[in-house]
């Protein structure tokens, strides 16, 4: 009996979770902004309707920071215009095609309300101008 038990847990848990969720990193992404010299830089979301930065952070880098991931695309500036802006695309995560393929909405739904349906690049380079 607790056999059967434990294999229907991991099976519902499987079912019932997002591949991205579980194994494409879930809904908070490190980004790795390198750089050869000490520069003050800031990072936000891109606002589809007015093109401003939403939720921006300011660090300095080279670094590493943690993003929660979004549809929305990134934008990295400048604070001292040492850089052009650097657009951070947001990608669909390839573990989607996992909930695809088990063709389970709901596990597509779980990837796509935490996040994990996306994913941006692990590592940026900065150039200065």
């Amino acid at each position: 009996m607790n056999k059967k038990i434990l294999i229907l847990s991991i099976t519902s848990t499987i079912l019932f979770s997002g591949c991205a969720t579980l194994f494409g990193g879930g809904a908070k992404q490190q980004i790795t902004i390198n750089s050869n010299k000490s520069m003050k830089v800031s990072i936000g979301y891109i606002s589809d309707e007015n093109k401003t930065l939403i939720g921006k952070q300011s660090f300095t880098a080279p670094s590493t920071i943690t993003m929660v991931r979004e549809s929305s695309d990134l934008l990295l500036t400048s604070d001292n215009n040492e850089f052009e802006p650097i657009k951070i695309e947001s990608k669909m995560n390839a573990w989607v095609w996992g909930d695809i393929l088990a063709t389970s909405p709901l596990s597509t739904t779980v990837d796509s309300v935490t996040g994990a349906m996306w994913e941006y690049d692990d590592n940026v380079t900065i150039s200065k101008k």
